[in-house]
C-alpha cells in the first residue's frame, strides 16, 4: 500500500495528527494541495516541506529564486496549455532532456504526456504550490488568487534567513550516445518505479469514489486476495456475524452469504466484537471456530486475523485472514485497509444524506 505524506510527515515528527486532520479539512474548503495548507495554516515552512518531500522522493528540490529567474527561450520549450493544466514550468533542456519543476512529482500521467507532446524525457523537479502558482502567474500571465498572495506575502515577510541556492550537480565524464541513451532509460525507469509508491494506490482511489457498499466491499476483498490465501469480510448485525464476501486462493467462497455464526458462543469472532480489537493467532477448538474454518473452506490454519471495522464507535464489520505468511507482519497493511474503508462507508453515509436533505 503506497506511503502517504500524511505517514511521511506523522513518521518524521514535522506534523501532529490533528494538525494534518485540520490542513485536510483546510484544502477540502479552499483548495489547493495539502503542503499547501501545511504552510497557509503555519504548520510548517515551505523550505521544510519541499526539502522533505524532495529527500523522500528522491527529487531536487528548486529555491524560489531560481524558480523566479528562467530565461524566456526555456519557458517556450512546454506549451501555455500544459503548463496551466498540470502546473509545471519548464527549468532547462540537456540533451532532450527537459528539467521539469512541478508542486507534484508523482503525478506520472502529467509526465508522461507532457514528454509525449514535447518529445522530450522529463526530469521532474519539485518546489511548494505557491511558489508555483506563484511563477505560473509570471510566466504565463495568469492572475494569482488572493488566498496564495497572502501566503506568498507572509512567507517573505516572515524570512530572515536567506538559503543558499543549490548546490550544482557534479560534472559526470562524457558518455557516447548510446551509453547515454541507455543510462537515462534505466534511471527514468528506476525513478518510476520509486515514485509509485509514494503515489496514491488504486485501492485508495477506488475507496474514494465507491458509490455503493458492494464496491467497497468487493475493493477490500480484492487487497485481501492479493495479501492472503483465505479471506472474509463478515457483517455483524446485533448476536450474529453473516458472511459477506470471501476469496480462498484467489477464487471466490460463492456460499459464504448463507453462512452465520451466533456471537453467543465461544469463537475468535466472538473474542473480537467482546475486545473490539484485533484478534492474531491460532484458532481454538470450539463448536464455533469449526464451523467458521469449515464455511471458509475447510483446513485447520497456523494462525488467523481477525479485525473490526468500526463506524460511529460501533463494530459493523470483521476481516478474517490466514495463511502461510507471518500473519504479523500483514497487520498494518489491515489496519490502513480499514481506516480507509470506514472513511469510504462515511463519505456514502454523507452522500445519502445530502440526497435526502
Amino acid at each position: 500500500m503506497a506511503i502517504t505524506l500524511l505517514d511521511m510527515l506523522l513518521n518524521a515528527g514535522l506534523i501532529n495528527s490533528d494538525q494534518f486532520e485540520e490542513a485536510l479539512r483546510n484544502r477540502v474548503l479552499y483548495g489547493g494541495k495539502i503542503g499547501t495548507s501545511l504552510i497557509e495554516l503555519g504548520y510548517i515552512s515551505e523550505e521544510e516541506l519541499a526539502l522533505f518531500l524532495s529527500k523522500k522522493l528522491e527529487v531536487p528540490y528548486v529555491h524560489h529564486d531560481q524558480l523566479l529567474h528562467i530565461p524566456p527561450e526555456v519557458i517556450d520549450l512546454l506549451p501555455r496549455e500544459l503548463a496551466l493544466k498540470y502546473g509545471a514550468i519548464p527549468l532547462s533542456l540537456e540533451k532532450k532532456r527537459l528539467s521539469l519543476v512541478m508542486a507534484d512529482p508523482a503525478d506520472l500521467l502529467a509526465i508522461d504526456e507532457i514528454s509525449f507532446i514535447t518529445g522530450y524525457s522529463v526530469r521532474p523537479l519539485i518546489t511548494p504550490e505557491v511558489r508555483l502558482v506563484q511563477a505560473l502567474g509570471i510566466y504565463y500571465q495568469t492572475s494569482v488568487d488572493v488566498r496564495f498572495q497572502k501566503v506568498i506575502d507572509r512567507i517573505e515577510a516572515d524570512q530572515i534567513e536567506v538559503i543558499e541556492p543549490l548546490e550544482e550537480e557534479p560534472v559526470l565524464p562524457l558518455l557516447d550516445e548510446e551509453t547515454l541513451v541507455e543510462a537515462e532509460i534505466i534511471e527514468i525507469a528506476g525513478w518510476t518505479e520509486r515514485i509509485r509508491h509514494f503515489a496514491p494506490s488504486e485501492l485508495s482511489k477506488g475507496l474514494a469514489r465507491a458509490d455503493s457498499r458492494e464496491e467497497i466491499a468487493d475493493l477490500m476483498i480484492t487487497y485481501l486476495a492479493g495479501l492472503f490465501e483465505r479471506a472474509a469480510i463478515f457483517i455483524i448485525r446485533g448476536d450474529t456475524a453473516t458472511g459477506w464476501k470471501g476469496v480462498l486462493h484467489q477464487e471466490p467462497l460463492l456460499e459464504i452469504t448463507d453462512f452465520r455464526i451466533p456471537l453467543n458462543e465461544p469463537s475468535a469472532l466472538k473474542t473480537v466484537v467482546d475486545g473490539a480489537g484485533l484478534f492474531l493467532g491460532p484458532i481454538t477448538e470450539t463448536p464455533m471456530n469449526r464451523k467458521l474454518v469449515e464455511g471458509l473452506g475447510g483446513g485447520r490454519p497456523k494462525a488467523a486475523l481477525l479485525a473490526p471495522l468500526v463506524i460511529a464507535g460501533r463494530i459493523v464489520s470483521i476481516l478474517y485472514a490466514d495463511g502461510e505468511e507471518i500473519l504479523d507482519k500483514k497487520v498494518p497493511e489491515v489496519q490502513k485497509l480499514l481506516a480507509k474503508a470506514a472513511l469510504s462507508f462515511e463519505a456514502l453515509i454523507c452522500r445519502e444524506k445530502i440526497l435526502m436533505l
